[in-house]
């Protein structure tokens, strides 16, 4: 017995012990630190994880709302405009016009009739006006788009009205200039008109393109879930991501096309070959029968977009609950703590009231993210 006592002694006694019983001891409490480190690491990953979803998700979609807008501020104006600009052909004029020496293209007959509008500064006639202003600089903030000498002014409105010229039909071609200039119905005038409707019907179905493709992508938020799906995996396809994307569903932008129908080209009154020249005559055309389509001019926002689109400057608020995953601990942490992510997504242009789509159009929406 007192061998066994002694034994004992001895051993507390000796420094090794005193440092192996305590790491004894704290054995278990090492072992629980590295459980809650190990557990708190998941948590943290999942909140990452979807955290990331919710703002590439967002960015997604929002940037299908952006690209749409910016294809609609294109087609409104800068895109024929640009076409058109090349059809710079000098027409000559008549010996007996007021002013044989002035310059006059193919383009003046159109624009200055208020068949399209033109980028700023320059709105005059000739090759020193309209067709001779440079390219925007990247960081313009507004290309001034305008019709020539405040031609159509009931459309170049937020919400645009028709306006005839004569007989209820639009004229889209100078009969001042036909009158004066060689524009020939059996020459460059009817080749000039046909492509005229050729751009606008092919700019038309642009358009046309971009909004099936817009509503086909946003349809029930379907970016927004696919990209959330792909980077959780941690929910079914259908349902992933639903309480963000029920808000994004609300910001479905619509627009609505400004079309023409009757329509009035002047044209020279010429005889092939000859030098004559007997004024203008008028040409009307139906574009419904004649192109089985009206003739697209320009797309504009309905208001409810335009409501949409102020919201959309000053930010959404996504917000997204998800589940933890189980613990070590059979703690149901999902139910004590509710937890979610959010984040706050814009969508906006250089202008106040972030409209730039129609009037004055310029392709600049872009997209922002924060928390």
């Amino acid at each position: 017995m007192y061998s066994l006592i002694h034994q004992i002694r001895i051993t507390v006694q000796n420094r090794r012990a005193q440092i192996l019983l305590p790491a004894v001891m704290l054995a278990p409490i090492f072992i629980l630190v590295v459980y809650l480190l190990f557990e708190m690491s998941k948590l943290s990953m999942t909140k990452i994880r979807q955290q990331f979803a919710l703002d590439s998700g967002a960015y997604s979609q929002m940037s299908s709302a952006s690209g749409y807008l910016n294809a609609l501020a294109q087609v409104n104006g800068p895109l024929p405009y640009r076409v058109m600009k090349t059809m710079n052909v000098p027409l000559p004029a008549k010996a007996t016009a007021p002013d044989p020496d002035r310059k006059v293209t193919v383009f003046d007959v159109f624009y200055t009739a208020g068949a399209f509008p033109a980028v700023g500064p320059n709105y005059g006639e000739g090759p020193e006006g309209a067709i001779a202003n440079p390219v925007p600089a990247p960081e313009a903030t507004s290309w001034g788009l305008q019709y020539f000498q405040g031609k159509r002014a009931g459309w170049n409105k937020e919400d645009p009205q028709e306006e005839f010229d004569e007989e209820e039909r639009y004229v889209l071609t100078n009969k001042d200039i036909a009158d004066n200039y060689f524009f020939g119905a059996s020459g460059i005038g009817l080749t000039t008109i046909k492509e005229y409707a050729t751009i606008f019907v092919r700019t038309g179905s642009i358009y046309a393109s971009q909004t099936y493709s817009y509503k086909d992508t946003i349809k029930n938020s379907r970016m927004f879930r696919e990209n959330y799906y792909l980077n959780t995996r941690d929910c079914r396809k259908a349902d992933c991501g639903k309480q963000a994307a029920a808000t994004l569903d609300r910001f479905e932008l619509e627009s609505t096309p400004f079309e023409i129908d009757k329509t009035r080209f002047y044209v020279t009154a010429d005889y092939k070959g000859s030098t004559m020249h007997s004024g203008s005559y008028p040409i009307d055309l139906d574009m419904s029968k004649a192109l089985n389509a009206k003739l697209f001019q320009f797309a504009y926002l309905t208001p409810s977009a335009r409501t949409k689109l102020r919201q959309l400057k000053r930010g959404i608020t996504l917000k997204q609950k998800y589940t933890l995953p189980e613990n070590r601990f059979n703690i149901n942490l999902t139910q004590r703590y509710n937890p979610y992510v959010q984040n706050s997504v814009s969508v906006s242009c250089p202008r106040n009231n972030n409209n730039c789509v129609w009037p004055n159009p310029i392709p600049k929406y872009s997209v922002k993210v924060g928390i």
